[in-house]
Parts: C-alpha cells; structure tokens; sequence
C-alpha cells in the first residue's frame, strides 16, 4: 500500500553529481572576464601562487574549467590579467600636484607598498610578469610623470621609477607574515644577541634594538632618500 511505502533512500553521489552539474549550470553571476580575474587574485590571496590552476579556479567559479577559457586563453594570460587587477588597485588619488616632489614620491610608494601589501602572494607573478596594459601602466605613468616634473629627463626618470619600483617590492618581501606580527620576547632577543661576540659584531648589536620597527619607520626613511638622491640629480643635471 502506498502508506506502507518507504522513502527512497539518495544516493550521496547522486547528490554529488547534481551538485557538480548545478555549478556548471548555473553560476551564482554570470561568467565573465572581471569575475574570473578577481576570483583568481582571491584564490592566490587566500592560498598562495601554487594553488591557482584553471582546474582550481574553475571549481572555485562553479563552472567547467574550460569555460574559463573563453574568456581568458591561457595560464599566461590570466597571470597578466592578475598584474593588472593588482596594478589597477593602487590608489593614484594620493598623488597631489601641489605637494613638493619628495612628498610625491614617497606617497606614491606608499600606495604601491599598500596595494601591494594586500596580495603579497601576488608579488611572484608582479615579478616575472611586469605590467604591460595601459590600466597596469597608469601608476607607472603617473611616478614617471612625477619624477618628470621633478626636473629629471626621460631617462632619468625611467631609472627612477624602475629603481623606487624595485625598492617598494623588496620592502614588501621583507614584511614579516601574519604569523609573525607578534614580536620576539625580550628572553628571545637577548638569547639571540648573545650569539654574537661584541667584538666581532659592534656595530651590528648597537643598530638591533632598532630592527624590531624597521618595517614601519624604515620604508618611509629608505624611500626619501631615494627621493632625495633623485631630486639632486634633476637640480644638478649630472650623473652622481
């Protein structure tokens, strides 16, 4: 009797199955290139460089992966569209015109330093995959432009741009990780200075006790006088 009838039981791959084939159907947004690319930067964010596949990235969008490549042809392409995403990211309302050029200078490098800070996973691809479209290259046009107006000539301020780029990379390299944002006990500190005669290691255990606020003063000190070794370039107009 119907009464007496009892449930059918599911099967979990059947449930497998018509969850796999629901992602492939229907997307939560509709795929597109601006969703794939910031899906990607997230998956990096959040795991790291070696985690992004489009097998990864596909199942993190609910989509087959090879409709990603519709909208994206490779590997390749993606990591230039990541650079892009990231580039386009910083924060070029910082810059003010009226301000002296050191202070451009350095607020420039602290946009970068920011943006780039919020996806350091990022900084590997940032670093074999330069940028190369023009929403990448607007803050690279804008420190050239500042340099320029600076008084350096073209080449001198490419060479600027490129030498404060590579200083703004290298400090956000040395930032120290999540896990790490705790500092040392003094115990800790002092057991690892004691590895280091004072005769042999004078100057180094006397500069120590201001490593610990490196990473906050010392960008900001590092990049003025980068600046400042510049803005004496364009007033004299000789190589130093």
């Amino acid at each position: 009797m119907p009464g007496n009838r009892k449930p059918r039981q599911t099967n979990p791959r059947d449930q497998n199955s018509a969850s796999r084939r629901k992602r492939r159907e229907g997307p939560v947004s509709p795929l597109k290139r601006e969703r794939i690319v910031s899906t990607a930067l997230e998956l990096v964010d959040r795991d790291g460089l070696r985690a992004l596949s489009m097998r990864r990235l596909g199942a993190e969008l609910g989509v087959d992966p090879m409709a990603v490549y519709y909208h994206i042809p490779n590997k390749q392409a993606l990591l230039d569209a990541i650079v892009e995403a990231v580039m386009a990211a910083i924060d070029l309302s910082v810059d003010n015109p009226a301000d002296h050029p050191e202070e451009r200078i350095l607020a420039a490098a602290r946009a970068y330093r920011d943006t780039m800070l919020a996806h350091v996973n990022a900084l590997p691809i940032m670093l074999a995959h330069g940028p190369a479209t023009p929403a990448a290259m607007r803050p690279v046009e804008r420190l050239i432009g500042i340099l320029r107006d600076a008084g350096l000539p073209p080449a001198q301020a490419f060479a600027g741009m490129q030498i404060l780029a590579a200083a703004v990379r290298g400090a956000v390299g040395m930032a120290p990780a999540p896990q790490d944002a705790n500092p040392p006990a003094p115990e800790q500190i002092e057991a690892m200075l004691r590895l280091f005669p004072p005769s042999e290691f004078p100057n180094l255990l006397e500069a120590m006790p201001f490593a610990r606020d490196f990473f906050e003063h010392g960008f900001d000190f590092g990049v003025r006088i980068l600046a400042r070794g510049l803005l004496t370039e364009a007033r004299t107009g000789q190589p130093s």
